[in-house]
């Protein structure tokens, strides 16, 4: 049985119907096989559709098209000089005209047929390439600095520590910990940052769980309020720091 030929079935694939003939195309219609190939080649061709912009085969691929142009646009073989009948002399060599032109017809189809069928592989090969990659991941934040949190009168047991962490593009957080520190229903904790004689005071926002993470303002003075604090706060409606601290400690530069 002969199949449809595989470079007019990638052609098809990319919406080139007018190319091929009738007996192709009613191959096609009772070939399990080619009608296989056909729709794998169709899908291939889809995704790249639906993928955006195109992305480049590889070099190798664009090789194999330029040696199967350089190969069709060689020259035809001579057939072979036919024998000579004995007793006569020898046949005069036979000259074959070739048509140039159905010669260039092929051979544009088959070169055309060849980047078609690169096409279909280097769009898809390059669509699961782009879809395989994973972004890379962002650079971690460095601590630098740290304090041990020890309790307060009236908090016996409770402990805590606190990381200042910076990312490269100069973004600090503080991560505060606290164990043993659980306040009454009637009041919260808030973490705040004190000047080191207490002359000044920040809030930081209030400490839910055991552990949270907290933006540090922007040009904040962290040598000079390097004290962490967090605060046992009545649900009283004063912004002002109540003056029970559960936990204290100074920052240490990493």
């Amino acid at each position: 049985m002969q199949h449809v030929d595989p470079e007019v079935l990638a052609l098809w694939a990319l919406g080139e119907d007018d190319l091929g003939s009738p007996a192709d195309r009613a191959h096609l219609s009772g070939c399990a096989a080619c009608r296989a190939e056909h729709d794998a080649l169709a899908r291939a061709a889809e995704v790249g559709r639906e993928a955006g912009p195109l992305v480049a085969p590889p070099a190798e691929v664009w090789e194999r098209v330029r040696a199967e142009v350089r190969a069709d646009a060689g020259a035809p073989s001579a057939p072979p000089r036919p024998a000579a009948v004995p007793g006569t002399p020898d046949a005069p060599p036979v000259t074959t005209v070739v048509d140039l032109a159905s010669r260039r017809r092929r051979t544009f189809v088959r070169a055309g047929a060849a980047a078609a069928a690169a096409l279909v592989v280097g769009v898809a090969g390059g669509v699961v390439w782009e879809r395989g990659r994973t972004p890379a991941p962002a650079p971690a934040p460095v601590a630098v600095a740290s304090a041990a949190l020890e309790p307060l009168p009236g908090w016996p047991g409770s402990t805590g520590t606190a990381v200042v962490e910076e990312d490269p593009d100069g973004v600090r957080e503080v991560v505060v910990h606290v164990a043993d520190g659980t306040v009454t229903g009637d009041a919260y904790r808030e973490v705040w940052l004190l000047a080191a004689d207490l002359s000044g005071m920040v809030s930081l926002g209030v400490l839910d769980d055991d552990e949270g993470t907290f933006p540090v303002p922007d040009g904040l003075d962290l040598e000079k309020y390097s004290v962490v604090d967090v605060s046992a706060e009545p649900y009283d409606g004063d912004p002002v720091h109540s003056g029970d601290s559960i936990v204290r400690g100074a920052l240490d530069p990493a």
